[in-house]
């Protein structure tokens, strides 16, 4: 079950948040006043997970309650309050795949019900701006590397807008250099506007230049070389106000993971 291992290490190298975290605090605790005699109405207006997580306990525990060193009493602790040395018992392991079900909607719910609201969201957002130029001042640097061992000189900035879901990015890379070959989360389309050279996906290798457009799969190896004179300049869209908030785990580490 790998979701259940994904959501054991995201406890233990707590990469939860803090809100996350009380989430699960609240819902264990109920979950330990039914064990311990409270009506199982205590149980209705919680997630799925914490239904799951009684049936599981009640069913290693001897006349509805767990022995202090009962496998079931470790995962009620462990979830409480982490421990890097826990492991789950096998019979606990679809209750930890579970939570991690119910922690993805919980994180994409908004999104989710900002679709079915059927609402522009026009105006939405701090100064909320619709139209930029590629070459403007006003964005954000999100991301820059520079290695003259791997020929790496380039530098990522955000465009302006309150979006929720797609992520538009400018990439600027150095004449012949190019960015790290790296892999992440979201799925992107590269639109180019400056500079020639070549995209690698993988195995494949695509030349582009000004007017070209590449799409990029979820986790796939990938790089752009400038092969050019002039600065290579293109826009990035990514679906990362999607795998952003879904993803378990160091997304920021993990989004410019590079090969060996």
């Amino acid at each position: 079950m790998e979701n259940s291992n994904w959501f054991v290490a995201a406890m233990k190298q707590q990469q939860l948040s803090d809100a996350e975290l009380v989430w699960i605090q609240q819902g264990v605790k109920a979950v330990q006043d039914v064990l311990d005699g409270a009506p199982l109405g205590a149980l209705v207006g919680l997630d799925a997970c914490f239904s799951h997580l009684y049936i599981s306990v009640k069913a290693l525990s001897s006349s509805g309650r767990h022995a202090d060193v009962s496998p079931a009493n470790a995962w009620l602790r462990f979830l409480a309050k982490p421990d890097d040395h826990f492991e789950p018992a096998e019979a606990l392991l679809p209750s930890a795949s579970a939570f991690w079900n119910s922690l993805q909607m919980l994180r994409i719910q908004g999104l989710i019900q900002a679709i079915n609201d059927k609402k522009s969201l026009t105006g939405l957002g701090e100064n909320p701006e619709y139209h930029a130029k590629i070459d403007q001042q006003n964005q954000a640097s999100l991301y820059e590397n520079q290695s003259d061992k791997l020929g790496i000189d380039f530098q990522v900035t955000r465009l302006p807008f309150n979006t929720e879901l797609l992520d538009p990015r400018i990439v600027r890379i150095a004449p012949g250099k190019t960015n790290e070959l790296h892999k992440h989360a979201h799925e992107t389309v590269f639109v180019f506007y400056q500079g020639s050279g070549f995209v690698r996906i993988d195995e494949h290798r695509f030349p582009v230049s000004s007017g070209d457009v590449v799409f990029i799969p979820r986790w796939c190896m990938h790089q752009s070389v400038n092969e050019s004179s002039e600065e290579m300049v293109f826009l990035a869209v990514a679906d990362f106000g999607l795998t952003g908030k879904s993803f378990v785990g160091n997304y920021l580490k993990t989004a410019r993971q590079k090969s060996e």
